[in-house]
């Protein structure tokens, strides 16, 4: 028995040559590509590092490649990135999402091409007979989403590949923020590519210490390292105008980051898998928020988190799960980590905040804002609106 992981077929559709595919690049050399389906326009990807296909049962498991129609989702979302390799004129290796085609198999994968487009097929020996299976989109209706197989036929076979460029109309890669506060937009962030800005008024930051009760921002000038879990602050709300070039490779570093990374969120996976998603964990994990108007980490924030349902198999019930978002950033937290920490960049930290909430000073006097405001010289809360306030030192909520 041969497994094949439905991933080294995703990665076969690349491995031909230069021949341009139709309104496609083609493969142009080794960078960045996306890939989608010739008869229904549906991209691929990535969404979990566990699938396989067994030919010699023909028994499959493709869960972890999705296909949407959605081009407004493939601008920011890093699991429509592959990065391929040329090995040989006929062999290439493929990466995407933290996993590859040859640190998995031990091999390395090639495929035909039939008018511009590419065809990808395996082949086994069953009763004596040689039996061919494609990879196909099988879901043949307008739906958004389609379903990875490898009943399709004719043009549900084919696939065309295309270059993510930069300055390109709309296979580009942009941030999509998340995070609006004080007329500025943030993401938590987190890729196995390696990037640096290229739209002007972007900065990317990552947790460089938690002082007392407060995080610090410490900018990454220039090149963004691979698998580097950071804080993008973005130029507005529109992708196009948030873009990043992604690198072959990167010889920056990053040290004494405080953030992790979480890379899927696919809750089709429950049992297959461990690694298809991370589940929130409020004493090991803060994840950035608003409230009160100042950007947060927080342990409670159930908004910034999806819900997936799946199945207990020690009951057999299904259960619903809070778990981080896909290719974003949160803070590693213990013990010691309060509940709630207010985030500055380096060097920004406003006076007035540093003096509440150091430790050595507790007592200073009045009702302030997170942001250092003093809003009130008395402790008095009389009419406040609903937030979290600094009194007298020491963190207050109004309900």
């Amino acid at each position: 028995m041969k497994r094949f992981l439905s991933f080294v077929f995703v990665a076969s559709l690349l491995s031909a040559g230069s021949v341009l595919a139709q309104t496609g690049t083609g493969f142009i050399g080794n960078g960045y590509y996306r890939i989608r389906n010739y008869a229904t326009d549906r991209y691929i990807y990535v969404t979990d590092n566990k699938d396989y296909y067994d030919m010699a049962r023909d028994k499959e498991d493709f869960q972890a490649i999705q296909l949407w129609k959605d081009v407004t989702r493939f601008a920011s979302d890093p699991g429509s990135v592959i990065y391929f390799e040329e090995v040989t004129p006929d062999h290439f290796d493929l990466r995407a999402q933290g996993t590859g085609v040859h640190s998995f198999t031990g091999y390395y994968v090639g495929v035909t091409k039939s008018s511009g487009t590419y065809i990808v097929s395996a082949s086994v020996t069953k009763a004596g007979m040689q039996v061919t299976k494609y990879l196909t989109d099988d879901e043949q209706s307008s739906s958004d989403q389609g379903t990875m197989g490898t009943r399709g036929k004719l043009n549900y076979r084919k696939w065309i590949v295309d270059k993510i460029e930069t300055d390109h109309a709309t296979n580009y890669f942009g941030i999509k923020p998340s995070i609006e506060v004080g007329g500025k937009f943030y993401h938590p962030f987190y890729a196995a590519f390696p990037f640096k800005v290229a739209s002007a008024g972007m900065h990317v930051y990552y947790i460089d210490e938690v002082e007392s009760k407060y995080a610090v921002l410490k900018e990454i000038e220039g090149e963004v390292p691979a698998s580097t879990p950071v804080l993008i602050e973005c130029s507005s709300a529109n992708p196009s105008e948030n873009r990043v070039e992604l690198l072959a490779t990167s010889s920056a570093k990053v040290t004494g980051n405080l953030l992790g990374g979480n890379y899927f969120c696919n809750g089709k996976r429950p049992q297959e898998s461990v690694d298809a998603y991370k589940v929130f964990d409020a004493d090991k994990m803060r994840v950035f928020s608003v409230v009160d108007g100042q950007l947060v980490l927080t342990n409670n924030a159930q908004d910034r988190l999806n819900e997936i349902k799946t199945v207990d198999y020690s009951t057999l019930s299904m259960i619903k799960l809070k778990c981080l978002p896909s290719n974003t950033s949160y803070m590693k937290a213990d013990s010691d980590t309060p509940a709630e920490v207010p985030v500055f960049v380096d060097g920004q930290v406003p006076d007035a905040i540093g003096s509440i909430l150091a430790e050595q000073k507790p007592t200073a006097a009045g009702v302030y804002s997170l942001s250092g405001t003093q809003l009130r010289a008395s402790s008095d809360l009389q009419g406040l609106p609903a937030g979290l306030y600094i009194v007298n030192g020491k963190k207050v909520v109004i309900k």
